[in-house]
């Protein structure tokens, strides 16, 4: 049965050929090969494209599978400049973050919302942030924002903290000297609030999801700092 999907990445494989990430509504993050997709006389030549819906079918076993069938969904999103950038940023984090094979239909719904985010109206800075509190709880990466996991102490607004992705706020004491990672409580708040009005919300939550994700994915990293920076 054709399945939906959209595209995370492609590389070129053998002569003439395309190897696919892809993200599946029902079977979650697959790799596929495209055998002769790169062909002039390929009959998906052009369609296979990141940020283009698809309906999508395939054959085999194991962790690199055959593409078997592809077809245009309709929902095909062009970015340009900034835009652009961020949505490839939303694509890598995806491929990186969610496992193979990992059936979770709530994560393509996920991905499919913040490819329409990104033509709305709306600051791309908070459209970026809500996108990543969302991807980690789907993942079961929920942020505990407003406590320390431990103690069950409660953060206040007027401290300021040290954030762990997993352990909460860490309150820091007025003698020690303030470091670049501290967040102000009142960001904590304002993020799990889903409260982006403040400049100094939207600035300490970029830094904040910066260190988070380069503690989860450690080794592995992004390849694109650069982007991330920028965004």
């Amino acid at each position: 049965m054709p399945e939906k999907a959209y595209i995370l990445h492609a590389r070129s494989y053998l002569d003439d050929s395309l190897l696919l990430n892809c993200l599946t509504e029902h079977h979650g993050r697959i790799i596929l090969v495209a055998k002769k997709a790169r062909h002039p006389k390929s009959r998906w030549r052009g369609l296979l494209q990141p940020f283009q819906g698809l309906w999508i079918e395939w054959r085999g076993r194991g962790s690199v599978m055959t593409l078997t069938q592809a077809e245009g969904q309709g929902l095909a999103y062009f970015f340009s400049a900034k835009t652009l950038l961020a949505a490839l940023y939303i694509n890598e984090l995806t491929d990186r973050l969610i496992q193979k094979s990992e059936p979770e239909p709530s994560l393509f719904h996920l991905y499919s919302e913040v490819l329409a985010r990104l033509k709305q109206d709306i600051p791309l800075e908070i459209t970026l942030r809500r996108f990543e509190l969302a991807l980690l709880s789907s993942l079961g990466y929920a942020l505990p924002l407003t406590y320390h996991v431990a103690s069950g102490e409660v953060v206040q607004a007027q401290h300021s903290y040290r954030f762990h992705w997993q352990q909460g706020a860490t309150r820091m004491m007025s003698h020690q000297t303030p470091q670049p990672e501290w967040v102000a409580g009142q960001t904590l708040l304002a993020m799990a609030a889903d409260d982006w009005q403040l400049a100094q919300t939207r600035s300490e939550a970029k830094k904040l999801m910066r260190l988070i994700f380069k503690d989860i994915l450690e080794k592995q990293g992004l390849q694109s700092p650069s982007v991330f920076a920028m965004i």
